[in-house]
């Protein structure tokens, strides 16, 4: 019998033990832990550790480009954010002024959605490539946690190219306020699955 593992969470569908093989479950039914889609589940191997604790340093060059204006809103979003945390409110607004004029540049363009999706695989494929180099354990823990939430990220975005606004109809949406990890449902799990937090620390995006 197979093992299935979600990649967000960790969760184990395991074939044995359940009524229904994962393969013949509904291609909507998601992870009763994280909410995550059956698409982001992994067949577990027994030859294959999948623990990013044992893979190896080695030094990356910068990709160096010119930066889009939502690049540039993302970055002083973030900005802001650390501001925040340090209690240095004139620097905070300063960035959250800036995150929303690049925003609002963004905004003016055909296909932001597109864009926000090319970034988001271009992040994921810079997190992958940079795990497999990394032996610092705190570096490599906050990057699975970001690589976690930027796969939730890009499966958001397929279900919304595909069902619209509806999508978020008569339901909230939750982040970790220390991961990034996104949940859509009426209450937020009890806790964070990604970065094991209590759910006090999950916000509401209003």
């Amino acid at each position: 019998m197979r093992k299935y593992r979600c990649t967000i969470c960790g969760y184990v569908y395991d074939d044995a033990k359940e009524e229904v093989k994962f393969e013949d479950l509904p291609e909507d039914w998601k992870c009763p832990i994280c909410g995550a889609p059956k698409n982001l589940f992994v067949e577990m191997k027994e030859d294959k550790k999948m623990d990013v604790e044992q893979m190896m340093y080695e030094e990356m060059d910068d990709d160096l480009h010119e930066l889009s204006p939502l690049e540039i809103s993302v970055i002083c979003s973030n900005l802001a954010r650390g501001c925040e945390k340090q209690y240095l409110e004139e620097e905070k607004e300063i960035f959250r002024e800036l995150a929303n004029y690049y925003e609002g540049k963004d905004r003016s363009k055909e296909g932001n959605l597109l864009k926000v999706k090319e970034l988001v695989e271009k992040d994921l494929k810079e997190e992958k490539e940079l795990l497999e180099k990394l032996e610092d354990r705190g570096a490599k823990r906050v990057l699975t946690w970001a690589s976690k939430s930027t796969s939730l990220i890009n499966m958001i975005i397929d279900n919304y190219n595909k069902k619209g606004i509806d999508y978020f109809k008569n339901t909230k949406i939750w982040v970790c306020d220390i991961c990034g990890f996104i949940y859509i449902g009426e209450e937020p799990p009890a806790v964070c699955p990604v970065c094991k937090v209590p759910n006090f620390k999950i916000l509401e995006v209003k």
